[in-house]
């Protein structure tokens, strides 16, 4: 990827603290810090789709991804929300969060930006507990004020908190792309012991129809 993109208006940095979800007893979720840069994405770097209804940008409403059970509404994570908290930290275990901090954020086949949706992985039920069963080629649908977006899985990206702001997919801007960020525990970490990790699950735009 050209290094123009990984510098990107749409940067996540996560802290060491990001996404904990996993505190003992009353879980402590994981915070998520997201900062913006100020550069504009190079139109090369697009993953719109090319065929389908126009669906033009909007607010999403709920997220299905049968392959990782998720199905729930869509509530909306505002920049001043991340203040408040310390970072991105979704307000219930079951929460559904779309970033709203970085420029253009809305989905639609008009896309400006990368559209990023956190949820909480937990050793309870979790709305994203089912992201680490996704495979490549797994669809996943949003539907939002204007139509219905399907987008299919790219990559699924683990990594130590402190580096997934370096990570070129992750911080890049690229319309037509969906990052859904959760917290990962490798096999074997205690459960009294906040997660080490993130999980980015990348999806490119693949097909859109109008509602």
């Amino acid at each position: 990827m050209n290094s123009r993109h990984t510098i990107a208006a749409a940067l996540i940095l996560i802290s060491a603290a990001a996404l904990s979800a996993c505190a003992p007893a009353v879980p402590d979720p994981t915070l998520t810090r997201a900062v913006q840069a100020t550069q504009t994405p190079d139109a090369a770097s697009t993953d719109a789709v090319t065929t389908g209804a126009a669906v033009p940008v909007s607010r999403p409403l709920h997220l299905t991804f049968p392959a990782a059970s998720i199905d729930g509404d869509i509530d909306e994570y505002t920049a001043e929300q991340a203040t408040a908290d310390g970072g991105i930290n979704p307000p219930t275990l079951d929460s559904i969060a779309w970033y709203t901090g970085v420029p253009d954020p809305m989905p639609g086949t008009n896309a400006t930006n990368t559209v990023y949706i956190f949820g909480h992985t937990w050793i309870e039920p979790a709305a994203f507990n089912g992201l680490k069963a996704v495979q490549p080629d797994d669809i996943a649908t949003l539907r939002t004020e204007t139509g219905i977006l399907s987008y299919e899985v790219q990559e699924i990206i683990s990594m130590d908190k402190d580096d997934f702001a370096s990570d070129p997919d992750v911080a890049a801007v690229v319309p037509g792309r969906l990052v859904l960020v959760t917290c990962h525990r490798p096999d074997g970490w205690s459960d009294d012991k906040p997660a080490p990790e993130n999980t980015a699950v990348i999806l490119r735009l693949v097909a859109s129809a109008q509602s």
